[in-house]
C-alpha cells in the first residue's frame, strides 16, 4: 500500500495543513492591480562556476541532440531545466531521422541538416556561452545517418569541426559522439535488414588483434579492420561483401573525424562524451577504436558503453562544473552480481564497474552511506533465482527506510528482465515513488546508469545550491521523473508496449515501422493513449498517476518536500513510428503547500488520563502503519502534567510552516502591531503573496476591502484563467485592472450583478458577500462544501438579517470555521464590512481548512 505525503500517524488524525492544490501566482489587492513576475534573461555569466552557489539570470543551453527520440530531447531538457537551466533547442526538422517510407525533412532527406544547425550553433553564439553538441548530429545528419555514410574526403566536415573548436575559446563546449556500433546499419534505413544487422554484428564481434600503445594509430587501426586476433583475414560471406566493405568505411570515417577533433582542439577545452553504440565486453573490431580514443582523449572525457544516456551526460557534467559543488554518493548493491555480471550483452563491464566509471566521469566521489550526499541503489542480476523475490523485499525495505529518512536515493533496475517487472510492480503499490531522485530500468545497464544519474545528480545540485527550488524547476524535476515511469516502468515493464505490439500486429502493421500515412499515424497515435489510458495491464498508466498525485517530493535538502497536484499525459506518440519509444505530453500541478520533516523536529504533547483508581508509572506508545506493522515510538510520560511527550522526528508526520525573520515581520508594516490579533494572518496573506500593502510600510488593516479587490484575489488564486470573450461586461467596469478578474468571476457564476446591471467594483465588500464569494469559489475549484462541526448560521441572533440568497453560503462559511461571529460570538453581523484584517484571517482559514 503506497504510503500518501499526509498520511495517519498513531493513529490520530492530526493534519496539520489540508491544502487544495490553488496556484497562487499574484498579488491581487492592489488597486492599481499590479501582479509581480519573473523575466526570463538569457545572457549568461561569463564564469561557469557561480560563486556564491546562485546564479542572478537563469542560464540558457544550446542543445543539439542525437537525434529527435524522446530519450535524446524531452528528457533532456527535463534534466537540465530541473536544475534552473532553459534549454534552446534549433527546428526539430533540422536534425530529425526519418525511417524508410516516413516523411522527408524539409533538406529532402532522411536525416539533419549539417549546414543549417552550424548556422544556428554560430547564431546562438551570440545569446548564450553553454553549448552541448552530438557530433552524430552535426557531422553526419543523426545517429542513424552516421552508421551509412562511407566517403573517404572529409573536407565539409573538418570545416565545421574547425569552427566547434573555435566556438569553444570563449565558450563552454560538451561534445557527445559515438564509436561505430558494431552492426553499422539500422534496420528500416536505406533498406537494410535484421539479416544484414545481425550478419554485421557478428562480423564486427570477431576478435581483432590488439595494437600495442606504441603502435596504436589511426591507420593502423584501420589496415586492423579485416583482419582477426591471429592476423587471418576474417571470412566475408559474398552475399553481404559490399555490405561488410561500406561498414568497414563507416567506421575508418567516424574515427577519423573524432579523431580530428581530438587534435585540433589544442587548447583542450572541449568535454567528450563518447558511447560505445551497441558493445560487447569481449575483444571486438571496436577495441583498438575504444583504446585509441581513450588515449588521444585523456582527462577530456570519458568512454560510455551505451550512447542514450549521452546528451544527459553532457548535461550534467555541465551542472557539475556551473554549480561548482562536490558530490559524494554511495551505491548500494541488491541482488548479489554487482561485481561479477555485465548486465546485458551489450554492456562492456560489470554493473559496479559501470556505476563507479559513470561517477568517475563527472567528478562524483564513490563513499561509505555514513558520508554520502545521496545514495544510488541498484538492483542486479540474481546470483541465486530462487530468491529473486528476497532481493526485491530488500530492496523495497531500504528504498523506504531512505524516504523515511529523508536520504537522497536514486533507483536503478540494471536487470529488468531477470524480475519480469515485479520490482516495479511492488514499487508503484509500496513506495512513495515520487520522493526519488530518479529511476530507470531503460536498455542496457550503461544507459540505464546514466539516465538515472543525470537526473538525480542534476536535481541534487540545483537544491544544494539554492535557498529555494522555483515552480519551473520543480515541474521539469516531476516531469523527467514521470516520463521514467511512464514509460521505464508501465509501458516497457509493465505491459503497456506489448498491448500496443499486439494492436499493430493484428492491424498488419510492423512494430519496428508503423508508418503508413498520415492520417493512419495520427489514428494510432490517438488509439495508443486510449489502450495505456483504459486497458487493463499489470502497471497501468493511472496506476502510477495515482502514486504520485498528492505525494511529496524533494524541494529541498533540509527536509522540505512539495505536494504534486494533479497531474495530466496527453498527445501520445512513438518516436521513428516504432514501438521502442514513446512520447507524450505532461501537464503538472503544484499544490501551494510546502511541508517540511525529516530534520524539522517538533516536540508533541499529547494528554493520557489513567483509567480511574490506576497509578500509571510508564507508558510505551506504539502505532500501526498502513501496512499493518506496530512500531514502537520513543516517548516519556510526564505524571505530573498527564502528558505523553515525543518528537515528530517519524515516517509519515510533517510540518507545513511560513517561516519569516522576527525583525522584518515586526517591522514590515507600521500598522500591524505584533500584539494585534490579525499580526499573524496579514503575515499569511502577505508571505503566501495573497494580499500587499497598500503602501510599502502600511497595510490599512481597518480599511474596508472592495468587491475588486477581492474578486481580484480570488481570481489570482485560481491561477488566472481565462474566460469567455464574448461576456458583455457592465459599465463600470470599463477597462480597469480588474477587468479579467470581474469577467472570470461572472462567468463562472462566482460573483454577479447588481439589479441595476453595474458591478460596483469599488463598493466595500460585507461580510456576507465575503462569505457568499468564498462559497462560489469553493465550489468552482471543487472543494466539498458539505457542512463542518462548527454552528451555522442559524446559532446566531441575527440570523434572519443575512440576505436569504446569501444564506446558505454563509451557513457553511460559519460551519466550517472560516468565519467566526462576533459580539464574543453571538451575532453574525452580515452587512458589516469586511476590512482588511477580516480578509486576510479569513483567507488563512480557508486555505488551511
Amino acid at each position: 500500500m503506497k504510503r500518501k505525503a499526509l498520511s495517519l500517524l498513531l493513529c490520530i488524525t492530526m493534519v496539520l495543513t489540508m491544502m487544495q492544490s490553488f496556484s497562487l501566482t499574484a498579488f491581487a489587492d492592489s488597486e492599481e492591480g499590479t501582479l509581480s513576475g519573473e523575466t526570463t534573461n538569457t545572457n549568461n555569466n561569463s564564469n561557469i562556476a557561480v560563486s556564491d552557489g546562485q546564479s542572478s539570470r537563469e542560464p540558457v543551453l544550446a542543445y543539439v541532440p542525437l537525434d529527435n527520440r524522446t530519450v535524446n530531447v524531452d528528457r533532456v531538457v527535463y534534466e537540465a531545466e530541473s536544475a534552473g537551466f532553459t534549454v534552446v533547442m534549433p527546428d526539430e526538422d533540422l536534425y530529425a531521422t526519418r525511417l524508410d517510407g516516413q516523411p522527408l525533412n524539409s533538406n529532402g532527406t532522411s536525416f539533419g541538416d549539417s549546414g543549417r544547425l552550424l548556422d544556428w550553433i554560430l547564431e546562438m553564439d551570440k545569446t548564450t556561452d553553454y553549448f552541448v553538441i552530438s557530433l552524430d548530429q552535426l557531422l553526419s545528419g543523426g545517429l542513424v545517418n552516421s552508421r551509412t555514410l562511407t566517403n573517404t574526403k572529409y573536407y565539409e566536415e573538418c570545416k565545421m569541426i574547425d569552427a566547434i573548436v573555435e566556438l569553444s575559446q570563449n565558450n563552454h563546449v560538451y561534445i557527445i559522439d559515438t564509436v561505430a556500433r558494431l552492426a553499422t546499419c539500422t534496420v528500416g534505413y536505406q533498406g537494410a535488414t535484421l539479416e544484414t544487422y545481425n550478419y554485421l554484428r557478428q562480423y564486427n564481434l570477431t576478435s581483432r588483434s590488439l595494437i600495442e600503445k606504441n603502435g596504436l594509430t589511426v591507420k593502423n587501426i584501420v589496415a586492423g579492420y579485416t583482419r582477426d586476433e591471429k592476423s587471418r583475414l576474417v571470412p566475408v560471406d559474398s552475399t553481404y561483401s559490399k555490405e561488410v566493405k561500406n561498414s568497414l568505411r563507416t567506421r575508418e570515417r567516424k574515427l577519423n573525424l573524432i579523431d580530428y577533433i581530438l587534435t585540433m582542439d589544442y587548447s583542450r577545452s572541449i568535454k567528450y562524451f563518447i558511447g560505445v553504440d551497441d558493445s560487447n565486453s569481449q575483444n571486438t573490431i571496436q577495441t583498438n577504436e575504444i583504446n585509441y580514443i581513450k588515449k588521444k582523449m585523456g582527462e577530456r572525457g570519458l568512454i560510455y558503453s551505451g550512447t542514450d544516456e549521452l546528451g544527459m551526460m553532457a548535461v550534467l557534467s555541465l551542472m557539475i562544473d556551473y554549480y561548482g559543488s562536490d558530490v559524494n554518493a554511495a551505491a548500494v548493491y541488491f541482488g548479489g552480481t554487482e561485481s561479477t555480471n555485465s548486465g546485458s550483452v551489450y554492456d562492456m563491464e560489470t554493473v559496479q564497474e559501470n556505476v563507479e566509471k559513470h561517477l568517475e566521469s563527472i567528478g562524483v566521489q564513490l563513499v561509505d552511506t555514513k558520508n554520502a550526499d545521496l545514495e544510488i541503489v541498484v538492483l542486479t542480476t540474481p546470483a541465486q533465482p530462487i530468491l529473486n523475490s528476497k532481493y526485491i523485499s530488500r530492496m523495497i525495505d531500504y528504498i523506504n527506510k531512505n524516504i523515511s529518512q529523508g536520504i537522497p536515493t536514486i533507483v536503478i533496475n540494471s536487470a529488468p528482465s531477470a524480475y519480469n517487472g515485479n520490482l516495479e510492480y511492488r514499487m508503484i503499490r509500496e513506495c512513495e515513488m515520487s520522493m526519488l531522485l530518479s529511476y530507470s530500468s531503460w536498455g542496457t545497464v550503461g544507459n540505464s546508469v546514466g539516465l538515472a544519474l543525470c537526473n538525480g545528480i542534476s536535481r541534487y545540485l540545483y537544491l544544494h545550491s539554492r535557498d529555494k527550488s522555483s515552480d519551473k524547476a520543480d515541474v521539469a524535476f516531476l516531469k523527467g521523473l514521470i516520463f521514467s515511469y511512464e514509460k521505464d516502468i508501465s509501458y516497457l515493464r509493465g505491459g503497456g508496449k506489448t498491448l500496443f505490439n499486439n494492436y499493430l500486429t493484428e492491424k498488419g502493421w510492423s512494430t519496428s515501422n508503423f508508418y503508413q500515412n498520415d492520417e493512419q499515424a495520427k489514428t494510432v497515435h490517438a488509439d495508443l493513449e486510449k489502450i495505456l489510458k483504459t486497458s487493463e495491464y499489470n502497471v497501468t498508466v493511472n496506476d502510477i498517476i495515482d502514486n504520485l498525485t498528492d505525494c511529496r517530493y524533494f524541494k529541498g535538502l533540509g527536509g522540505e518536500c512539495g505536494i504534486i497536484g494533479s497531474i495530466g499525459l496527453s498527445n501520445y506518440s512513438a518516436p521513428f513510428f516504432r514501438t521502442y519509444e514513446i512520447r507524450f505530453d505532461i501537464d503538472v500541478d503544484l499544490s501551494d503547500a510546502t511541508i517540511n520533516g525529516f530534520r524539522d523536529a517538533m516536540t508533541i504533547n499529547m494528554p493520557y488520563t489513567p483509567a480511574n483508581g490506576q497509578l500509571t508509572y510508564s507508558v510505551t506508545l506504539y502505532y500501526l502503519d498502513e501496512s499493518g506493522k506496530l512500531h514502537k515510538i520513543p516517548c516519556t510520560y510526564d505524571r505530573t502534567t498527564g502528558n505523553i511527550i515525543f518528537s515528530n522526528n517519524l515516517s509519515g508526520f510533517f510540518t507545513n510552516t511560513l517561516n519569516m525573520e522576527a525583525e522584518k515581520a515586526y517591522s514590515l508594516f507600521s500598522d500591524v502591531p505584533k500584539t494585534s490579533w490579525y499580526f499573524d494572518s496579514v503575515m499569511y496573506v502577505y508571505e503566501k503573496g495573497l494580499m500587499r500593502g497598500t503602501t510599502s510600510k502600511t497595510f490599512e488593516p481597518k480599511t474596508p476591502m472592495t468587491r475588486a479587490m477581492l474578486v481580484h484575489t480570488l481570481y489570482n488564486m485560481a491561477g488566472n484563467p481565462g474566460s469567455e470573450d464574448e461576456y458583455e461586461m457592465p459599465q463600470d467596469v470599463g477597462d480597469k485592472w480588474y477587468k479579467a478578474a470581474v469577467k472570470w468571476a461572472l462567468t463562472n457564476e462566482i460573483a454577479s450583478c447588481y439589479s441595476n446591471g453595474n458591478f460596483g467594483p469599488e463598493d466595500p465588500v460585507t461580510r456576507e458577500q465575503m462569505a457568499n464569494l468564498l462559497w462560489s469559489y469553493a465550489k468552482y475549484k471543487g472543494v466539498d462544501v458539505s457542512k463542518g462541526q462548527y454552528p451555522g448560521v442559524y446559532h446566531y441572533a441575527d440570523v434572519f438579517s443575512v440576505a436569504p440568497d446569501l444564506r446558505d453560503g454563509f451557513d457553511w462559511a460559519c460551519s466550517t470555521g472560516i468565519i467566526k461571529g462576533t459580539d464574543n460570538g453571538t451575532k453574525l453581523a452580515p452587512q458589516g464590512l469586511a476590512t482588511r484584517a477580516e480578509v486576510a484571517a479569513v483567507l488563512k482559514r480557508f486555505i488551511e481548512k
